[in-house]
């Protein structure tokens, strides 16, 4: 039996209840007030040089209060329940509001909103057993250790919750479920290395020996490895290998991780899209869409101030044809319409899109389909350490890691050492060749995002990686 069903929950929403009754009752001197609840609840199984080390149960709730008067508005967060935390946590907003200059953008909070029905919850992944969960975990191991390799990793499974309300007579929740599966196999002190990983909303969904085995045909391969010279080559990468990449495309380090994809940046010449509208940004056979009703897709159906999501399309056969909106943008910027992007008010950066869904033109293919249709070059598993090098071309530095592998002739030939890059995605995005079917990853900033792995030319390699 999972720790978390051994536990009485109460239920979010009325949890929730509860707290603004005494938020209320502590902010009496503001005209309006917002509360937004959320709770994680998680269940990890930490295992490394072939032992189960660790089975964690994690619970945080957050409550985050808004007080809002004669156009100004301050926000305070407190990470207790107890009504004497809550109580400091409202009076510190009545001071900040005090002080707080009139915001020209506040418009009045949401009243009552309708939203479309989605379902993300899986009981099945709150109630899966700790002994099949570790079962998972015995069968990498066990792999692993029949082939003299170590496996080391992480299977989690989560819910998250929101419960929004305020006086003016908005109420929205969710309930969703998650986890992921990260294996790693390695030998000779780190320097044969494999990886792979999975993500869920349903652990019915998750194939962990299909992890397992992937994982350990990338190490028994990544043996030995040769130097290459660096230069441009044919890439085929991985689906789960570019993440941490990908991330960088909607957001600008430059500017303090300012979101790109949104209107307030894209007025204000925040942006690396700015003035480009109906420009050709990426390749003709990618089209980039915002769209949280994916059934992939994970998370609420509303933003950061309760507004419906819309489905949007930004890029569309490689021409940039729409931005992330909302109700602050409508009201500054004439034929704006809000799609349900905010963020949490009062915010600087403007509104993001957060369900973003990455679609290639054509049919899709297996990673071990492009790599046959590779004359020669390289595939890659993993790529990390990522930097922003140049913002207006999306320009990244970053390495390869837990397989590098040269490919002649659609076969892979041997492994190579890793490689340092220096690789616009800009210019990436406009030489993809193929796709697989995408992936989900939730790795960064509550953004869910479904991503292919391609097969593309001319990846840009600088140097060789001393790692």
């Amino acid at each position: 039996m999972s720790q978390s069903s051994t536990q009485k929950q109460i239920p979010l929403t009325e949890r929730g209840h509860r707290v603004f009754d005494v938020v209320r009752k502590f902010g009496k001197g503001a005209q309006e007030i917002e509360a937004t609840l959320t709770s994680t609840t998680g269940e990890f199984l930490r295992f490394g040089n072939n032992e189960l080390g660790q089975s964690q149960f994690t619970k945080g709730r957050t409550l985050s209060v808004r007080l809002a008067s004669e156009k100004k508005q301050a926000r305070t967060t407190t990470g207790r329940l107890e009504e004497s935390f809550i109580q400091k946590a409202v009076e510190k907003a009545v001071a900040q509001l005090k002080t707080a200059p009139e915001d020209p953008d506040y418009l009045p909070m949401l009243g009552h909103q309708k939203y479309r029905t989605i379902n993300r919850y899986h009981e099945r992944t709150v109630q899966e057993s700790a002994e099949t969960k570790a079962g998972h975990v015995g069968y990498a191991i066990e792999l692993a250790r029949k082939n003299n390799l170590l496996a080391s990793g992480i299977l989690g499974t989560s819910v998250d919750e929101v419960f929004m309300i305020n006086t003016a007579g908005l109420e929205a929740d969710y309930k969703g479920t998650g986890g992921y599966f990260s294996l790693t196999m390695d030998a000779d002190n780190g320097n044969q290395t494999g990886y792979a990983n999975s993500t869920f909303a349903d652990i019915s969904e998750l194939d962990a020996k299909q992890v397992s085995e992937t994982t350990l045909e990338r190490a028994r391969l990544n043996k030995a490895q040769s130097e290459i010279t660096p230069g441009k080559f044919d890439v085929v990468i991985d689906p789960n290998a570019w993440s941490e990449m990908l991330f960088f495309f909607i957001v600008s380090a430059s500017t303090g991780f300012s979101p790109d994809f949104g209107v307030r940046q894209y007025r204000e010449g925040r942006s690396y899209l700015s003035g480009r509208m109906d420009e050709k940004i990426l390749g003709d056979n990618v089209t980039l869409v915002d769209d949280v009703y994916h059934p992939l897709q994970t998370g609420p159906a509303f933003d950061g101030e309760g507004y419906p999501k819309s489905n949007l399309t930004l890029v569309e056969n490689g021409l940039l044809k729409g931005l992330a909106s909302s109700r602050i943008s409508a009201h500054r910027y004439d034929g704006v319409n809000p799609t349900g992007h905010e963020l949490p008010l009062p915010n600087p950066l403007g509104e993001a899109p957060t369900n973003l869904v990455i679609q290639g033109k054509g049919g899709t293919k297996t990673t071990d389909e492009l790599v046959g249709e590779l004359d020669k070059g390289l595939l890659l598993t993993r790529l990390w350490y990522i930097r922003e090098v140049e913002p207006r071309t999306k320009t990244l530095t970053g390495m390869t890691r837990d397989g590098t592998f040269l490919v002649e002739n659609g076969k892979i030939k041997r492994p190579v050492k890793n490689l340092r890059f220096n690789q616009s995605l800009l210019e990436l995005f406009n030489n993809i060749d193929g796709f697989t079917e995408p992936v989900r990853n939730t790795s960064f900033t509550g953004t869910t995002m479904l991503q292919p792995g391609i097969l593309a030319r001319d990846f840009n390699f600088t140097s060789v990686s001393p790692f």
